[in-house]
């Protein structure tokens, strides 16, 4: 044990115990998340698209890790609204891909060595809340592969919450939303991060973006669904 959790010591952002961010009791309630196709969200076997959804700027695949539930969302959430960010390496530190078939083409992704690249959150919204909740993510990704991290996209338009808008709408209001940051050219293989996929709107978007402007492959990666 550290000097820091002597003195502020972990618990359990679920139930409240004192020990570690996630106690015995609340891992269970963790749940590995169904993959689902990034285009139709109907479950799709190692999260790629279906041979009919496919998409000309769509993503090659999507990664799922929790199910937006029980302690995987109470550790998004004090990590958006209380700035608990060290919790949420938990999630990604403590997810197992080695045995389960169903991330074996996102491993295969991993070894081309993409750069992470999180989506951006509008300036307004960054001076109101002091940092890019998929940012933090992103570099914790790239910590844990060995990849390099960049901020390739910019927001430039202000979409207000997304709660509690259908797909539809959401789609509307986040239509040419981006936009790159650099002139140079793109990498040909993006890990493209977010922290929760709800319709997936955000994350489309932001694909078609960077391959329209080169990039080859494009895969999403979110903590929570």
């Amino acid at each position: 044990m550290n000097l820091l959790d002597l003195i502020w010591p972990k618990k359990c952002v679920n139930c409240g115990k004192f020990g570690g961010y996630v106690c015995e009791n609340c891992k269970v309630g963790l749940w590995e998340e169904e993959q689902i196709c990034p285009v139709c969200t109907r479950n799709s076997r190692y999260g790629l698209p279906h041979k009919y959804c496919h998409k000309s700027y769509g993503l090659d695949g999507l990664t799922c890790l929790w199910s937006y539930d029980g302690a995987a969302r109470a550790i998004i959430k004090k990590a958006k609204y209380k700035y608990f960010y060290d919790t949420l390496e938990f999630l990604i530190y403590n997810f197992q891909f080695s045995n389960n078939f169903q991330f074996s083409n996102f491993q295969k992704f991993l070894e081309s060595k993409p750069v992470v690249v999180p989506v951006p959150l509008h300036e307004k919204r960054y001076r109101e809340r002091g940092f890019n909740q998929a940012e933090i993510i992103s570099k914790l990704v790239a910590s844990r592969w060995s990849l390099t991290m960049t901020d390739l996209l910019r927001r430039t338009k202000e979409t207000g919450h997304q709660a509690g808008r259908t797909r539809e709408e959401r789609l509307i209001a986040i239509k040419n939303a981006f936009e790159l940051k650099t002139k140079d050219q793109l990498p040909k293989a993006i890990l493209l991060v977010d922290d929760v996929w709800t319709t997936g709107a955000t994350m489309s978007e932001c694909c078609k973006i960077l391959k329209q402007n080169g990039a080859k492959k494009v895969w999403g990666l979110v903590l929570a669904r």
